[in-house]
């Protein structure tokens, strides 16, 4: 593998459920809400050490004696006792690793990991592992944060990633910033109600074609069965202007879904399985290859989408004539608030605002295709190019049929380069799974 070699991953907070939308007939469900990760993981770069510091409460590394040694300040956004997570000032997010080693100076009880405060400026100092991951050496309270970085911290997705394992205090909102009131927000529309019916050919109006799409997607939480598929993860990487796509590796895997949980077996990297690969893995191995991988693509990043954005959010752009009828395209956009699309570089995390596309086919009410491109990266981040597109198929699993994952391509770029990648993700054979048991009798019962 070259320098190039890009580890991939989408990687939903949710859990898998989300990237199928069911096909069959049967009344839809509300779905309940989720978020997730569009994950691109690259080896680690100069750039992704060499970040400068800047005034304020958000520095990048300054200097250290330590070899190997880097501090950061910014502002604390989760910890669930592994790791600890804080937003420096260009948005970023840093992931630092815990052990018993780890020394924390709070504004409380020294020595508790739990007495600090989301929202806290907190200095940490972290030595550089290998794969250019962070192990945090001390953490320390610098001060209580201002309003203004109070209210853009608990705006930031890597508060609310997986909230429930969060062991430090969460923050109080300041009262005389609260926007939380009623007479405040503004006010929605009644939602439509659903009869259970599939909209006959042409019936639904544009207006009428979103909220029925999100019904259509939101069904997936509740149908989709235990399944097994084959995933494989063809990588590719350009150095030239004019690009020209060099093999770079494959990935192979089987994945199996059951009860909302992936698990990877028969791991081969370009046709070997690697020492240290398990007999069941699950996506934190994958995400363990310096290399590139892909993990949780049967979560819906259409879902996703519509989990973060309401139905005015969406403009159909054009009609697009194909072999299997008309499609209706959708263009939209979403901020930095939602956890649809997070890019990662190692221990690097970008929260970026994104836009994107849905081919829909009005008949059916079905997504065929989504289209998602990151914006705004942070400057210091080290790509300023991360793209992601999922074209969906009819499967045949049981007895129902399912859109899920055909074919994904996950594309990026690193910072001001012509260094690109490409990764094609295909899924093959999709079957049902179920695990079979035999109850034996004692003999003379």
């Amino acid at each position: 593998m070259t320098r190039t070699a890009i580890s991939i991953v989408l990687a939903m907070v949710s859990g898998l459920e989300a990237f199928a939308q069911v096909a069959a007939s049967q009344s839809p469900d509300e779905g309940s809400s989720s978020g997730g990760f569009f994950t691109l993981g690259v080896s680690p770069t100069a750039s992704g050490l060499s970040l400068g510091s800047s005034a304020g409460s958000s520095a990048g590394p300054t200097g250290s004696s330590a070899r190997n040694v880097v501090n950061f300040q910014g502002l604390l956004a989760r910890s669930d006792g592994k790791t600890l997570s804080i937003e420096l000032e260009d948005e970023r997010v840093i992931r630092f690793r815990l052990n018993e080693r780890t020394l924390y100076t709070p504004d409380g009880p020294p020595g508790r990991l739990a007495a600090f405060r989301i929202t806290d400026v907190v200095s940490v100092e972290a030595a550089v592992e290998r794969k250019g991951n962070y192990l945090a050496r001390s953490v320390r309270f610098v001060r209580k944060p201002s309003p203004a970085e109070q209210a853009e911290v608990l705006q930031c997705p890597e508060v609310n990633y997986q909230w429930e394992e969060n062991v430090i205090d969460s923050a109080t909102v300041d009262p005389g910033r609260e926007s939380r009131k009623l007479s405040l927000v503004a006010k929605p529309g009644a939602i439509p109600e659903s009869t259970g019916d599939q909209a006959a050919p042409g019936a639904a109006g544009d207006d009428d074609l979103i909220p029925s799409v999100r019904r259509r997607v939101n069904e997936a939480f509740e149908r989709l069965p235990n399944f097994r598929a084959r995933q494989v993860t063809s990588m590719f990487h350009s150095t030239s202007k004019n690009v020209k796509w060099i093999p770079n590796g494959v990935i192979t895997a089987e994945v199996a879904y059951e009860g909302g949980q992936e698990a990877y077996s028969e791991i081969q990297v370009d046709g070997k399985r690697p020492g240290d690969a398990p007999a069941i893995g699950d996506a934190e191995y994958m995400r363990s290859f310096n290399n590139a991988w892909s993990t949780g693509d049967f979560e819906s990043i259409a879902h996703c989408v519509f989990d973060g954005l309401q139905d005015s959010d969406f403009h159909k752009t054009a009609t697009e004539h194909s072999n299997d009828g008309d499609l209706a395209v959708y263009e939209f956009a979403g901020g930095r608030t939602s956890t649809c699309i997070a890019v990662r570089s190692e221990s690097q995390v970008a929260y970026p605002s994104y836009h994107g596309s849905l081919k829909i086919k009005p008949q059916t009410n079905e997504v065929v295709h989504v289209e998602l491109e990151a914006d705004d990266m942070p400057k210091g981040f080290p790509l300023d190019r991360a793209e992601r597109s999922v074209d969906f198929g009819a499967v045949q699993v049981g007895a129902d049929r399912y859109l899920l994952p055909n074919t994904g391509y996950w594309f990026g770029c690193y910072r001001n380069s012509y260094s690109c990648f490409l990764n094609r993700v295909d899924f093959r054979n999709y079957r049902r799974f179920s695990s079979d048991s035999v109850v034996k009798f004692a003999a003379g019962n």
